[in-house]
């Protein structure tokens, strides 16, 4: 039996019933705690899944650094053990990538709702000069970070897990590119985001040939964590856990 601590998902909220389930794929930089309260006001019968990546919460003594190619088989595999229910995975910036990759190869989602997500690589400017390190260097600088921030000793554990995250980021959005899906999927964004602007949106229908919706919400990019986005997350996340439960996409 593996130990906590290597496991990448755990169950934020039981539910006795479990008559559906959310897995919450969190934003760069956190851990899946950060949603427990933006997510507690769901109906008791959904049970809440988390996936956490290595280096923060109960994962925090692992070295911060993973790939889509480690991470997407391993999360898939853990949600595939789980008991069926009709299930819906949301992630928030990063974890909208991820949630949608892991989706893709696999793990049992009837719905996918994203917030604050960029749609891919095609969403993003062309990086002003070419190579991994000098787009890195632009994401970093776009979050506050030095150059080197994947190697600087002199950052905090959590600026270090923000920096490794965001290298994710950054493969995950090239990753996704071929992906398509055939379930329900709902992006939000805010209409202040400077990190998303509400104008790609639209680019995540591109993702699935089953039903879209996107909508913007008043707030930047962490909308959700404020009471008026929580209420339009859960409005939203309930309707796809409906959908995921009768087949019927219903607004």
């Amino acid at each position: 039996m593996a130990s906590d601590s290597e496991d990448w998902t755990h169950v934020l909220r039981p539910s006795a019933d479990r008559g559906s389930r959310v897995v919450v794929f969190p934003h760069a930089g956190a851990g899946p705690q950060r949603y427990a309260s933006v997510l507690a006001a769901l109906p008791e019968a959904v049970e809440v899944v988390a996936v956490t990546l290595p280096g923060r919460e109960r994962r925090a003594s692992l070295p911060p650094r993973t790939t889509p190619a480690a991470a997407v088989p391993a999360v898939r595999r853990e949600l595939n053990a789980l008991d069926p229910a009709p299930t819906v995975f949301y992630g928030h910036s990063l974890g909208g990538l991820l949630a949608l990759a892991v989706a893709d190869a696999g793990g049992h989602c009837d719905g996918l709702v994203v917030s604050c997500s960029q749609p891919g690589a095609r969403s993003r400017p062309r990086p002003q000069l070419p190579g991994r390190a000098a787009e890195l260097a632009e994401i970093f600088a776009g979050h506050r970070l030095p150059a080197d921030a994947l190697h600087d000793p002199s950052l905090s554990p959590a600026r270090r897990v923000l920096a490794h995250d965001l290298a994710l980021a950054r493969d995950a959005l090239r990753a996704v590119e071929p992906l398509r899906l055939t379930v329900p999927v709902t992006a939000l964004a805010g209409t202040d985001d400077p990190l998303v602007p509400p104008e790609v949106l639209p680019l995540w229908g591109r993702f699935t040939s089953g039903p879209f919706r996107c909508r913007l919400a008043q707030g930047g990019h962490f909308f959700p964590f404020t009471p008026y986005g929580q209420g339009v997350l859960l409005e939203e996340l309930l309707a796809s856990l409906t959908a995921a439960r009768t087949g019927v996409l219903v607004h």
